[in-house]
């Protein structure tokens, strides 16, 4: 992974802090773009046919989607309700909605509620769609009817789950129900903590109180599943097969394989799922409002100029699964001023770790070309960290040694720093 910017080294003033005011929307907007991160001060509604884009949004009042319309909605505050009829599809990412979301298809089983990372008050009900839900967690219910196909994975209800005749298949992994869950009427898989073959997946649901399976003509498969209630199975055909790690409190009705074992005893229990790690990122940023280093006007010695400074700090940040190594160098364009050009060789510097929580190393001090060797004029180690460094970040920096001969033409020269971020 390589990550090259450039940054002033000595030049131009960047001037940065400014102000800007967020506009607030009257009551009742229509939405047929992108409005970005604009407060809306009332009702959204999304027209029938259009695409409404919100990214960082707050909606004071309820978004209301129209039939065709399409809202796509990421990291949006929502005061009131989501409410989508016959549209063409719902997507919320990183949103908190404080009331319900509500997603039906009336006269046709066209359109999707798509969910991630979602925080709902109230509860939410869909019907008629594609529905999936991922990441989320929900205050109250979740109930869909007629549904295409019903993905519930690494989410929490905090009351009864509820999926009646979904004709393409139900997945819950890795739920956490305080509630009831019933599953009835689906025509495809329904898998409950299961593979599609019978397999453990990778992520199990504890649900609080019963699971009802019911009128389900499809390939049923329960594992990795504790019910704290009772397990009812009634009507299923074929009967429902259990496979590995499922527990209840009582099981009735007809199943083949392993018998559920007794779910924990004790007075309180305890769930929570711990998703997969992500890929993360190697990043880094300037830590400060200007990537202008200034080293002043240049003092006579002997036998040369001399300047000094210092870089803006650089803060290194790697989440990065495995936490493989890293290194951050940096090579230095010729000063220029004019028409002269005066060679980056006579820059040197000493790096050093300012704050270090990411197992950073600072990289060899470079002498000014001036005493020997070439200076900044080539790639040069900022810092870096070795396979296996621990997590966080870490804040680098250098003090800058520049030596120009006597004979350099007088004026105000400029370079350029270039890094690169290597794993």
């Amino acid at each position: 992974m390589n990550r090259i910017t450039k940054l002033t080294t000595v030049g131009l003033l960047v001037i940065g802090g400014s102000v800007v005011a967020v506009p607030a929307y009257a009551a009742d907007l229509t939405c047929a773009e992108d409005l970005g991160s604009q407060t809306i001060s009332g009702n959204l509604v999304v027209p029938g046919g259009a695409d409404c884009v919100l990214g960082g949004a707050t909606v004071e009042g309820d978004v209301i989607v129209e039939a065709g319309g399409w809202l796509d909605a990421t990291s949006v505050t929502v005061t009131g309700d989501v409410v989508a009829t016959d549209a063409y599809g719902v997507s919320l990412d990183g949103t908190t909605v404080a009331g319900d979301v509500s997603a039906y298809s009336v006269d046709t089983t066209v359109g999707f509620l798509y969910v991630n990372d979602l925080r709902v008050g109230g509860s939410v009900e869909a019907g008629g769609i594609d529905v999936e839900v991922v990441d989320s967690s929900i205050t109250g219910s979740l109930s869909t009817r007629q549904a295409n196909y019903v993905d519930i994975v690494r989410t929490s209800v905090g009351a009864d789950v509820s999926v009646d005749g979904s004709a393409w298949g139900v997945s819950v992994s890795g739920a956490i129900v305080k509630g009831d869950v019933t599953v009835a009427g689906s025509g495809r898989d329904v898998l409950i903590g299961a593979t599609a073959d019978g397999g453990v997946d990778a992520f199990a649901n504890t649900i609080g109180g019963g699971l009802s399976l019911t009128g389900n003509n499809a390939n049923l498969r329960v594992a990795a599943t504790t019910v704290y209630g009772a397990l009812a199975l009634d009507g299923n055909s074929p009967a429902a097969a259990f496979g590995e790690g499922v527990r209840a409190g009582t099981t009735s009705g007809d199943y083949t394989g392993t018998a559920p074992a007794e779910p924990p005893a004790g007075d309180q229990s305890i769930a929570v799922t711990v998703p997969e790690q992500g890929s993360g990122e190697l990043t880094w940023s300037i830590e400060g409002t200007s990537a202008l280093v200034d080293l002043g006007v240049a003092s006579e010695a002997l036998d040369h100029y001399a300047a000094s400074g210092a870089i803006v700090p650089i803060r290194i940040q790697d989440t990065r699964a495995g936490n493989p190594g890293w290194s951050l160098t940096a090579q230095v364009s010729n000063f220029t001023a004019g028409g002269q050009e005066v060679s980056s060789k006579y820059l040197g510097w000493t790096p050093e770790i300012v704050e270090t929580q990411g197992g950073a190393v600072a990289g060899a001090p470079v002498a000014s070309g001036f005493d020997e060797g070439r200076g900044l004029s080539v790639a040069r180690t900022l810092a870096q960290a070795n396979d296996g460094h621990e997590r966080g970040s870490s804040l680098v920096g250098a003090d800058l040694d520049l030596k120009l001969p006597l004979e350099t033409p007088r004026g105000t020269y400029t370079a350029t720093v270039t890094l690169t971020a290597l794993s």
